[in-house]
This record gives C-alpha cells, structure tokens and sequence, in this order.
C-alpha cells in the first residue's frame, strides 16, 4: 500500500502540474486568437502578378519555370517548429518529405532547430533555416526564394516542394506537400488573358520579367505558407495542452480517491488500535 504522505504529496504535485499546463493552455489560444486577427484576408499582389503573367505571352509553355526537368534531383523544404508539444508534428513534416525524397535522391532544407535536430540524426546532407517566428518576416521569405531560385537556375533541383502542416480550423489541420517550382498553374493565366489583350511591349526582356514574376510568386505562396504553418502550430499545440489538461484532471480524482480512501482506511487501523488497547487493558 502506498504511504498516504506519498499520496498527498503526488496529489499537490499533480495539481500544480494541472494549474501550468492551464496557463500555457491559455497562452496558446490567446496566440493564435492574435496570429488569427493579424492574417491578411486578400492577397492583393498575388492577384496583381497573376495579371502580370497575363501579359506574357511570348512566353513558351515548354519554360522551365512551367514544366519540370528530367534527370536532375526534386527538393524538399520541411518547414518545422521550435515550440514545445509538437514533436509528433515535426516528425510528420520530416517524415512526408523524407520518404519522397530518399526514393529520388533529393536535395533538403528545413526550418527550425527542432526539425534541424530530427534530419541530423538521420545522416542525410540537408541546409538549414531559423524557424518561422511569430512575426512573420518578408526578409526571410526573401532569403529562402533566393535560396530556391539560385538552386533551380543553377539546375541542381528540378521542382521545390515544402512539407508543413496546413491550417484548416482551429480544430482541423493536415500535413500537406506543396509545390512551389515549376509552376505550371500559371500557363492558365498566359492563356486566357491572351486572348483578351492586345500585344503589351515587356521591357528589358520577356525571360527576366517572368522570372522576377516567378520569384514573387513564389514569395506570396510561401507567405500563405508560413501564415498556415504557424496557425496549425499554435492550435496544434492549444489541443494538446487541453488533452494534457483533461487526463491530468482524471489522475488527480484518481489521486483524491486513492487518499481519502487511505486516509480513511488509516482513521480505522488507529480506531481499532485504540479500542483493542483499551479491552485488553
């Protein structure tokens, strides 16, 4: 039997444990209350670029910015976070981009020290980037689309694709595998906006406009990202702290009852000590 001051002092222990986890619960849900008000609600320049790339129509559908390339390795981009409770997302993220990748022998990059930690292990060669701060910063987004440009043109990869959990609700959310290079869904837009417009003059040059367009583009997809990411991560990591919360709830009623019921037990060894004291005196 378990000493009852042992008891006791597990119950204290586990409620002071309960009342942490409520607080950074509470944290959690008022973060991503504050990271959902600040998100835009209408990407104005996506729609811009769109139309922009409506005016390039000299260029080929055959551009390797549109189809990809043969016989040169994909890329992987794990976007990871650095936050307590979500070890098991980060493993998903790796593991979805890992398990394409290996198969192909592609080229990796992660964000975050946390997924840096997860890929060192694995003994693959990967480059690696700071997590994504709360904050989102464009001169970060900057730094990777120069990273995965400089890749492409150098042709070291031949797509870009970036593994990280997509944000659905505050209670629904998925990993999901985009891709960011080639981007074939834009011939769409050359095509249509074609037929409508008459021949634009594209100063210097067709190929480095649409290139700067394609690193824009580029830009604005990997900052729906990045809002999408770490909109996931902080409800991911609310849902946790309340699953976390409710079975430390059932262990300290669990607790409650083991001691009441030791104590109740050691209330009657002492009775009956008592009264045996007392008949045999």
């Amino acid at each position: 039997m378990i000493p009852v001051a042992q008891i006791k002092k597990d119950l204290s222990y586990s409620r002071d444990l309960t009342d942490t986890i409520d607080v950074l619960k509470l944290m959690a849900t008022s973060e991503f209350g504050n990271l959902s008000s600040r998100k835009p609600k209408r990407d104005m320049l996506k729609e811009r670029i769109i139309e922009c790339f409506g005016l390039l129509r000299a260029i080929s559908e055959t551009n390797p910015f549109f189809i990809e390339q043969k016989g040169i390795p994909k890329g992987y981009l794990m976007i990871c976070s650095d936050e307590g409770f979500l070890g098991e997302v980060n493993a998903l993220v790796v593991g979805a981009a890992m398990k394409r990748g290996l198969e192909e022998k592609a080229k990796f990059a992660v964000l975050g020290e946390k997924g840096k930690k997860i890929l060192s292990e694995t003994g693959v060669e990967f480059d690696s980037f700071p997590g994504i701060e709360n904050d989102i910063d464009m001169k970060e987004i900057i730094k990777i689309s120069d990273y995965i440009m400089d890749l492409y043109k150098k042709k070291k990869i031949s797509a870009m694709y970036v593994s990280y959990m997509k944000f659905g609700s505050f209670t629904s959310h998925h990993l999901d595998v985009a891709k960011l290079l080639p981007c074939g869904e834009l011939i769409d837009y050359i095509k249509e906006t074609g037929k409508k417009d008459s021949e634009t003059l594209i100063e210097p040059n067709p190929y480095y406009v649409l290139e700067y367009l394609v690193k824009l583009w580029i830009e604005c997809n990997m900052h729906d990202i990045f809002w999408s990411s770490k909109l996931s991560e902080w409800s991911v990591r609310a849902m946790h702290l309340e699953q976390s919360s409710d079975e430390l709830k059932k262990v300290n009623r669990d607790l409650r009852f083991k001691y009441f019921k030791s104590v109740h037990a050691l209330n009657d060894k002492v009775i009956r000590e008592i009264f045996a004291a007392r008949a045999s005196g």
